[in-house]
């Protein structure tokens, strides 16, 4: 082609890109040969023509390839021996692609963005229905292009110096063909090939489920079919395939009886050169002996013979890509890169490759610890689900991966400088190091020490009591509860002796709840260390279960007593001496000498010792899970009343004494009954703000460790005279949640007191706020204070939901007191309020510790003050709702009733919070009551969306807020329609109570603004109330129901913080029915959140067909195009505004008529406008980020990150809720399956799953946040990481409102790896 005629069709074919719009092949999408110059591995053999990088494992009946041709697949069958004629072989072939591809006249060519031409599309999640489906549609999308240019369609080719140059290319409906059309078209020829096809994400560990799907089968074909994968390049994912594959086979010949380890290589030679051992060697490196994969070893039964045949098949499939070569090499360029941008693509791609092995070796694990991957599919034991079992195994992840990817590359390349093995007379190494870096077991590997439990210091002088070998030993006052550091084996017998003997031979059950795996040595407790950490706890049991820790220590015990045969009967430990300098000591051991904790205390059963032993894992310096407190709970509970309960961790300090106090309110509640009670109880917990508790369980000093000197120059209430632990707004939220809230706190309280004799929990958190309001301190110092004190805020939330737990109905059926039986797990999965107090602790932390400004309303704040209802508390006022700015309706006015908007062309309507007279009002204007007894009445649908507590007094609505913040909104987000509709009854009695004690009179507050200072502000005032005056929001509907309006009320809270709940959605789409004429919403301004419910309620009845769109003369909002009415000055802002983000349009050509479907949301988005914009509020957050400088407070990027990111995901499934109208209509049923871990989703065609987001159950994520996730992650977080997930942090938001409200017919899957994404890097993926 002539330069100029090259130049002519780069010009058209811009505007052919542009003027794009297939439902796959649409705006922005190109189609790009997946052959490339340079693409042919030249080293390879045998080449075969169409076939890049063919190449078999060994003699294994394992294969792979790049994307063939047509032509090409054919050379490989032929070259396998699937011929047409002749002795044929049966040949599986494996298709590892998640981007839609196509053939064109026997070329395959992939979707791309044309803006990022050589990156694949990402849809991770998506299933073989799902993307062969793309396929199909993208076949037609081009057909139809075609005919528009002659039957030609332009395809983009790359030139060998990297240039895109575009091509017409002739086609016909048969020479346009998807992969599963051309495997098809094969198996007609004769050849017997089985078609398969994986979707695995570019680049990224294959997935729990893409294992699944290869195991399940591979397994079933028999051992002489030929195996074949293939992705782009025959790279990444078809090595992975190939190693994934190998490990089958290996295990399904091992059960046939063939020896495994001998079917193999081995991996390379590895000296015995002492450096070789060293973590930061070039050869310990390419061992893959990083600090995340020797940890997951060590906690992986199996870990070490599993890492060792993983390595093994890497070097059996390296032809291509040596997995562990390419991580080393990521890790090098990651270290060595000056370039920023190039350095964070090498950084991120060590992740996912470091990733990829570590999920292999979790792989070899599972497939050796089952009979057959046969027997292991059949007997349903998915490697899913076995990885579900081990979170622990995500941990070690989010952890020490995900959370900090550059501490994961470990030290640098260069050699470090190791002392000599110089022996003794005995012939044992001088030097510890020396020892660390040869270890060779399961679990005391490389670079682990045994550190002695006990140091100088460790026991707090202070306690009135000594026990020898039992540090930190005390009994709570008033209990048969008692804590305790890590004790000695003659330590416990002290403690038996002083708890159980002298007190006639008492029963006593032991709470050990230490995750980190414990030895006991000649009678003295160690623990395992990393070298380089050894003051530190390791941080991979998160988790962790009671089996297998114990199992793990019992491979500890083996690893020592293994490793003294080699050092003629002894094992080298380490001590610390009272400087804090650590030395180390050789101990001769035999079996009777090591013990596991499990073994002590069955020993000391068996010595008649009325003493039974409870292993309950907690992460150091954390919150206690749900499942914790129920283990905890069900052991009280079984044992008898008069038993001791001894509770121990490391210190005594932490865990045990969160455990002392669970343990304390079980016994209230177990042996008083509800309401929980005690006798005389002392309420000086407000007195003991500045009182001399340690804060946690570690302290830093000046690397970064609080340590008691942090806060002494500055007291709290020389910060903030009056700051208390009350004036933690979340707390007080939490504590009003229930009804017997206050009451239940304050036994808490009283407990904790009790339980403080080296740990104050509830002080705890206020010590870290002093660390982190103080003037001038260091970022590093207050970063880790502020981790601190949100894990132990955390914490102490957890206790007053316990608390709380314990003195409902619940509890009674574990003690014997009632027959309902519910545990403090499910109890909070039932109350999702609490569960996003949690997570917005997590998310932002140092919002919930910044001393507030004084902004106080005014006038008797004494009364306030005096308050003690279970809701109207004390700092509790009742503003009234209306305030000066309000936004109000420009042409629909209604007394009492600020802001009404209706839909143009539907019968939905919204309007703020009115007053009772106001709701009359606009119910008569929509005629829901006949007043003339010849009218038709409407009914209408009122669906209140409020998450804040709304009472109203002589008919006017007055919200709840606090003294010190009055114009805050108190949102409960996460609630449910009862649970707030619980409170405002409860708040109804507390108004009630208080009038009858003040004679008829109530203090109430209003907000005016003062002329003269350009300020508003929040005055009280004295009202006489009649016990009539007062009714809750439910009251109002229900009695204007009574008075004859035609109407149907529900309270479905939605706000834009909210996370997204589809037993909401499904609320608010199963209002609507053939019997109602007008919807009408409500909302605190009438403005935000309630535009999606708005939308989900227009869009089904759109989906529905059961109105006909209407223009009235109420209409009082006409969409005009977005390019006129805002001012724009570049195409990419024009795009924006009209919603096209990159993972907007990515999930539109994922969906069936997904532009078409873009084009309805739209449509109804703009007709919502008046009561919020979707679209708008991406923008504005996008804007908002970006003014934002580093320098900014890292809280208000967060927030604005998270808000930002809420929007887009809640655009991402608002353009999924109509995909397909006539499919819509016809769809027969709502959603009802709850689905808590998205990563579990299924790709369906039935409706889809209820999006309930889980951000801690993210995997690392990819969650993910899931958070994945998982961390997340998810996730946080990285985030989350997804966890990632999260992943993924948590703050899913509103994204599933509009989506799972229709009957929807997608891929669910598609849906959430794009909502993924936006967890992981939402700035750089989408805004």
């Amino acid at each position: 082609m002539e330069v100029g005629e090259m130049d002519d069709v780069q010009a058209v074919g811009e505007q052919v890109i542009s003027s794009r719009g297939g439902s796959v092949l649409g705006k922005k999408t190109i189609l790009k040969s997946d052959h490339f110059p340079g693409c042919q591995n030249k080293r390879l053999t045998p080449h075969i023509d169409g076939a890049p990088n063919y190449r078999q494992a060994g003699s294994l009946r394992v294969h792979g390839v790049a994307m063939p041709t047509m032509e090409g697949i054919v050379n490989v069958l032929n070259h396998i021996g699937a011929q047409k004629k002749g002795k044929q072989t049966r040949v599986l072939w494996h298709s590892l692609r998640e981007e839609p591809v196509i053939y064109i006249n026997g070329r395959p060519f992939v979707l791309r963005d044309a803006e990022r031409p050589f990156s694949n599309l990402e849809y991770t999640g998506i299933n073989r229905e799902r993307v062969e489906q793309m396929e199909f549609r993208l076949k037609e999308d081009i057909l139809q292009e075609a005919s528009r240019y002659g039957n030609k369609i332009l395809v983009t080719d790359e030139l060998p110096n990297g240039q895109m140059v575009d091509q017409w290319e002739s086609v016909m409906s048969d020479t346009v063909k998807t992969p599963l059309e051309v495997y098809e078209e094969l198996q007609h020829q004769g050849y017997l090939v089985d078609y398969e096809r994986v979707p695995i994400t570019d680049e990224k560990a294959p997935k729990e489920g893409d294992f699944d799907n290869l195991v399940h089968r591979i397994s079933q074909v028999d051992m002489e079919t030929e195996i074949v994968f293939n992705c782009q390049m025959g790279r990444g994912r078809t090595t992975t395939g190939m190693v994934i594959s190998t490990l089958v086979y290996l295990n399904r010949i091992g059960a046939s009886g063939i020896p495994r380890t001998s079917s193999i290589g081995k991996v390379f030679y590895a000296g015995n050169d002492l450096d070789d051992y060293s973590p930061s060697s070039e050869e310990a490196i390419l061992r893959g002996e990083y600090a995340v994969i020797r940890s997951l070893v060590r906690v992986l039964e199996g870990g070490v013979e599993g890492k060792r045949q993983v390595d093994k098949v890497i070097d059996k499939c390296d032809s291509m890509q040596n997995l562990r070569e390419a991580i080393a090499t990521y890790r090098n360029s990651t270290l060595r890169q000056p370039d920023e941008m190039k350095r964070e693509a090498s950084l991120s791609f060590f992740v996912e490759y470091l990733e990829r092995y570590y999920f292999l070796i979790c792989f070899a694990v599972y497939v050796h610890s089952v009979s057959s991957a046969h027997q292991a599919t059949s007997s349903g034991v998915s490697f899913s689900d076995w990885m579900r079992a081990r979170p622990e195994l995500y941990s070690i992840l989010r952890r020490l991966l995900r959370r900090d990817p550059m501490g994961a590359l470990g030290y640098s390349s260069s050699k470090p400088t190791l002392p000599k093995i110089i022996e003794s007379a005995d012939g044992r190494p001088h030097e510890m190091d020396v020892v660390a870096a040869m270890r060779n077991g399961e679990v005391l590997g490389r670079q682990t020490v045994l550190k002695s439990d006990h140091c100088p210091g460790c026991h707090n002088l202070n306690l009135p009591e000594r026990v020898e070998g039992a540090p930190n030993f005390r009994e709570i006052p008033g209990f048969s509860v008692y804590g305790v550091a890590n004790p000695t084996v003659d330590g416990i017998r002290a403690v038996i002796q002083r708890v159980s003997t002298s007190k006639g031979n008492r029963p006593i059950l032991w709470h050990n709840m230490r995750e980190e795996p414990v030895i006991y040595i000649h009678g003295k407790p160690f623990v395992l260390r990393e070298v380089e950490r050894p003051y530190k706890n390791m941080l991979e049991y998160t988790g962790i279960g009671r089996d297998r820790v114990e199992r793990m220590e019992a491979r500890l015990k083996e690893d020592i007593l293994r490793e003294a045969e080699r050092y003629d009967g002894a094992i080298m430990v380490i001590h610390e001496t009272d400087n804090g300098e650590i030395f180390d000591a050789w101990e001769n051991v035999n079996n009777e000498a090591v013990l596991t904790p499990l073994e002590v205390y069955k020993c000391l059963d068996s010595e008649g010792l009325p003493i039974k032993y409870a292993r309950v894992p907690i992460t150091d310096g954390k919150a206690p899970k749900s499942s914790d407190f129920d283990t905890v709970a069900f052991n009280v509970a079984a044992a008898c009343k008069d038993a001791a309960l001894v509770f121990n961790c490391q210190m005594g300090r932490g865990r045990t004494t969160t455990g002392t106090v669970i343990a304390c309110l079980l016994r209230l509640r177990i042996n008083n009954g509800r309401p929980i009670g005690m006798p005389a109880i002392q309420n000086n917990h407000e007195d003991t703000t500045d009182a001399d508790y340690s804060s946690g369980e570690e302290t830093m000093d000046h690397n970064g460790h609080l340590n008691s000197e942090s806060w002494k120059p500055h007291t709290l209430t020389e910060l903030h005279p009056r700051f208390d632990i009350n004036d933690i707004l979340l707390l007080r939220k939490i504590t009003r949640l229930f009804d017997n809230g206050i009451e239940c706190r304050q036994i808490l309280d009283t407990v904790i007191d009790k339980c403080s004799a080296l740990q104050n929990i509830r002080q705890a958190v206020l010590q870290y706020t002093k660390v982190i309001n103080q003037q001038n301190m260091e970022p590093r110092v207050r970063r880790v204070a502020l981790n601190r004190g949100a894990e132990y805020l955390e914490r102490y939330l957890k206790l007053i939901a316990f608390s709380a737990y314990l003195g409902s109905e619940a509890f009674d059926g574990f003690c014997g007191q009632g027959e309902t039986k519910i545990s403090f797990k499910n109890w909070l999965q039932q109350r999702p309020e609490i569960q996003t107090m949690k997570w917005s602790i997590r998310l932002r932390p140092g919002r919930f510790f910044t001393v507030p400004d004084e902004h106080k309303a005014t006038c008797q704040p004494s009364i306030v003050k005096a308050r003690n209802g279970s809701v109207l508390g004390k700092g509790s006022i009742l503003k009234m709702y209306f305030f000066p700015g309000q936004r109000r309706s420009s042409s629909m006015n209604f007394r009492g009733t600020p802001h009404v908007i209706k839909v143009d062309g539907y019968p939905v309507y919204s309007m703020a919070t009115p007053t009772v007279d106001g709701a009359r009002e606009v119910l008569s204007y929509l005629g829901c009551k006949d007043a003339t007894g010849r009218d038709i009445i409407q009914k209408v649908v009122i669906t209140d969306l409020r998450e804040e507590v709304v009472v109203y007094i002589k008919g006017t609505p007055f919200v709840l807020r606090e003294l010190d913040q009055p114009v805050d909104t108190l949102k409960h987000v996460g609630i449910s329609g009862p649970m707030v509709e619980n409170i405002e009854a409860r708040l109804k009695e507390d108004i009630l109570s208080e009038v009858k004690q003040l004679e008829g009179r109530l203090l109430l507050h209003q907000e005016e603004f003062n002329t003269a200072t350009n300020q508003c502000s929040v005055l009280g005032y004295w009202e006489h109330i009649d016990l009539e005056d007062v009714m809750t929001p439910a009251e109002v509907y229900s009695t204007l129901r009574d008075q004859g309006y035609c109407i149907d009320y529900k309270r479905i809270p939605l706000t834009r913080e909210r996370e997204a709940l589809a037993a909401d959605v499904d609320s608010i789409q199963s209002s609507i029915n053939e019997s109602s004429r007008y919807y009408l919403f409500i909302s605190h301004t009438g403005y935000g959140g309630v535009a999606y419910a708005m939308a989900i309620t227009c869009l089904r009845l759109g989906a529905d067909a059961k109105f006909v769109m209407e223009q009235t003369a109420e209409t009082h909002f006409v969409s005009s195009s977005l390019t006129k009415s805002v001012s724009v000055k570049t195409f990419t802002d024009i795009a924006l505004r009209q919603g096209d983000y990159r993972d907007i349009l990515n999930l539109t050509r994922a969906l069936i008529h997904g532009p078409k479907s873009k084009e309805e949301v739209d449509k109804v988005i703009d007709r919502c406008v008046g009561a919020g914009d979707l679209r708008e509020d991406i923008l504005q957050y996008r804007k908002a980020l970006r003014d934002c400088s580093h320098d900014d407070d890292d809280e208000a990027r967060s927030y604005l990150m998270d808000m930002g990111t809420k929007a887009l995901r809640l655009s991402l499934l608002v353009n999924s809720t109509t995909p397909d109208l006539v499919a819509l209509k016809v769809a027969a049923a709502p959603v009802n399956s709850a689905t808590p871990d998205p990563v579990a989703w299924k790709v369906t065609t039935a409706p889809v799953n209820s999006p309930m987001l889980d951000p801690a159950a993210l995997k690392v994520a990819a969650a993910p946040f899931n958070s994945a996730s998982p961390d997340f992650a998810w996730i946080p977080p990285d985030f989350a990481r997804v966890d990632s997930a999260g992943p993924r942090s948590a703050g899913p938001g509103l994204l599933a409102w509009v989506a799972a409200g229709c009957f929807l017919v997608w891929d669910e899957s598609i849906a959430w790896c794009l909502k993924k994404r936006l967890y992981k890097k939402p700035g750089v993926t989408s805004f």
